[in-house]
């Protein structure tokens, strides 16, 4: 009885592990920042969640600033996708402005990859190196918003604000209103200022 040969599974190439292995230190760093904070997340836990061990971190990075930064990268980079991808076919009938602002305060402003966000920013303002290393990150972020924006909204006529000026002063209104319910709780108020909201930017855009 003859046995059928197996395949051999491919090997991967030195660039495939090593991203492999920054996307697992990136999504233990996510985790152990959102239970345990900025200051409370070990290098020892994270490198354990991750499965990685020191001597192969080492190689790559070359402390845990740069896994911070490297989380942060990807975390933005994810939400940067999602924007990107936040298309007006995806969204109810009605008032559609009002339903991307949702869409983005519950994709981006909810859940444990606020509290990340929060413990970062907190982190920059007493850590300069990890501001310096972050601060082309989140501006890299913004800007990124501010071209899907462009791609789902556009200026009624006879409007003097710029589109990108617009959702950059939405993703501050935002990112306020995140930070004041992880300091007093959710607030049912908030849904019906982000109305607010969305009727004021309708005077000026409208979704395409």
């Amino acid at each position: 009885m003859s046995v059928a040969p197996t395949s051999a599974k491919p090997r991967r190439s030195q660039e495939e592990r090593r991203r492999e292995m920054r996307a697992r230190l990136a999504a233990a760093t996510l985790e152990s920042l959102g239970e345990s904070g900025y200051h409370g997340a070990s290098l020892s836990d994270i490198l354990g969640r991750a499965g990685v061990s020191r001597g192969a971190w080492a190689h790559h990075f070359s402390s845990k600033l740069d896994l911070v930064a490297l989380a942060a990268e990807e975390m933005l980079r994810e939400s940067t996708e999602v924007a990107l991808n936040l298309v007006p076919a995806d969204l109810p009938d009605g008032d559609r402005l009002a339903a991307l602002l949702e869409a983005t305060w519950t994709r981006f402003y909810q859940g444990p990859r606020r509290e990340v966000l929060f413990e970062v920013a907190l982190a920059c303002r007493t850590d300069a190196e990890l501001r310096a290393r972050l601060a082309p990150v989140f501006a890299g972020f913004i800007a990124a918003v501010g071209q899907a924006g462009g791609r789902v909204l556009r200026l009624k006529p006879g409007a003097v604000a710029a589109v990108a000026d617009l959702l950059t002063l939405t993703i501050y209104m935002l990112r306020g209103m995140a930070l004041q319910e992880v300091t007093t709780g959710p607030d049912g108020r908030n849904a019906a200022l982000r109305a607010l909201w969305a009727r004021l930017l309708g005077e000026w855009v409208e979704v395409g």
